[in-house]
């Protein structure tokens, strides 16, 4: 069957740069039609959605997943194409490194010396922290930015790489922690934020994952961690793996599947750490995490159609509407896309009261570069989201306070 959307040929090329290993000889690109949220949960059991357009959803996914929507969605292809895979060679499995033009980006080992670096740069305002480690036993470093001024604050937890291919939020974090840390001795406001509140920044939450996304300096277009299932597949989506809710929807329970929830709520030693750092820390009021792509302000309910209702309900509007406006991405409840469960925000909010937003970073199209925008993304989707994260910063203290805010005007 032929793909008619424009662009594809492009997109074709560059996925024959990709490489897996040899569980893994073939993806399916797929584009399903789906008019309303309830047919894109129907389909969100099954695969991950990684885009959805007007009446239409799109899907990169493995030949088993592929195989099922065959079976259970067969009247609603649109179109496909089934695309090769080459196989890595033996000798360039230990060779951990992003491929020739996207240097620009971090590798697991890069983030952590930058996060020493900054630490050791700024002794008397950061600390590193390490959230615990991961599955194949790597720290989930963090950096904390604060000051002694105040001795009654809230904090703010900023996370990117939940998911493995999502390259472009471990550089947002990071660059974040750089600009805060940067500009502190220029703007008094930029020193007010760490003077006020509490900064947590963790850039990779899933370090495994994205160090085997980009083994042998090829990209392999992984999600999960790096779980051996024990069936010969590997991997848990960590963000089908907190606690509300887990396992009723939007989720799956094939290991072999990217969205595979896990066997238990919190089964993963990377969503153990989030939640044990959460509650260990008691005064976060606030959570930004970074995903890619599509460039949305995601906030809860995920599970349900909804909304969380009263003063908090206006809180989450207030500031996704507000932050939307500076970096143009779309604000809107997680379910008006479709219903999951065990993701990050829903937890947050309903187990700690935190308000807590999913960032969908750009860019807005698989057409546009996906999971892989290239390193020219970079400047361009910090700059967009800088002042939207300045913004929940600043307001991580009194959240209610967006409710009768009179904007400051700042020059990014």
């Amino acid at each position: 069957m032929k793909l008619k959307v424009v662009g594809f040929l492009s997109f074709l090329l560059f996925t024959m740069s990709f490489t897996v290993f040899a569980a893994e000889t073939h993806r399916y690109f797929v584009h399903l039609k789906a008019e309303n949220a309830e047919i894109r949960t129907q389909i969100a059991n099954i695969i991950p959605i990684e885009s959805v357009v007007e009446d239409s959803v799109y899907a990169f996914i493995t030949k088993r997943d592929f195989l099922k929507v065959k079976q259970l969605f067969k009247n609603r292809i649109v179109e496909y194409h089934s695309i090769a895979l080459p196989q890595i060679e033996n000798r360039l499995r230990n060779i951990e490194e992003f491929p020739s033009g996207d240097e620009k980006f971090h590798t697991y080992q890069e983030t952590i010396d930058e996060l020493h670096k900054l630490n050791k740069e700024n002794p008397s305002i950061t600390k590193l922290i390490s959230m615990g480690k991961s599955v194949e036993g790597r720290d989930i470093l963090g950096i904390e930015i604060s000051s002694s001024k105040r001795k009654t604050r809230n904090s703010i937890l900023i996370m990117g790489t939940h998911h493995a291919r999502e390259h472009l939020t471990t550089e947002l974090t990071l660059m974040t922690a750089q600009y805060i840390l940067g500009n502190s001795g220029k703007s008094e406001r930029i020193r007010n934020l760490y003077d006020d509140t509490t900064i947590y920044i963790f850039p990779l939450i899933n370090p495994d994952g994205a160090t085997y996304d980009i083994t042998g300096g090829s990209y392999h277009s992984w999600r999960k961690n790096r779980r051996n299932n024990g069936n010969g597949s590997y991997g848990v989506d960590l963000n089908r793996n907190y606690g509300h809710r887990w396992g009723t929807i939007g989720a799956s329970s094939d290991p072999r599947s990217d969205t595979y929830m896990g066997t238990a709520a919190f089964s993963e030693p990377e969503t153990r750490a989030v939640k044990e750092f959460v509650e260990q820390t008691g005064n976060i009021s606030t959570i930004l995490t970074m995903h890619t792509y599509s460039e949305l302000i995601l906030y809860p309910w995920g599970y349900t159609y909804d909304g969380v209702g009263g003063a908090d309900q206006q809180v989450y509007e207030t500031m996704a509407n507000q932050m939307s406006k500076w970096n143009g991405y779309k604000a809107q409840q997680s379910s008006d896309l479709y219903r999951t469960a065990g993701d990050t925000c829903d937890w947050a909010y309903a187990e700690h009261n935190i308000f807590c937003f999913t960032f969908e970073l750009s860019p807005k199209s698989f057409w546009d570069g996906g999971f892989y925008p290239g390193a020219s993304a970079i400047v361009p989707t910090f700059n967009a989201n800088i002042r939207p994260i300045v913004y929940a910063i600043e307001n991580t203290n009194d959240p209610y306070a967006v409710l009768n805010q009179k904007l400051q005007a700042y020059n990014f």
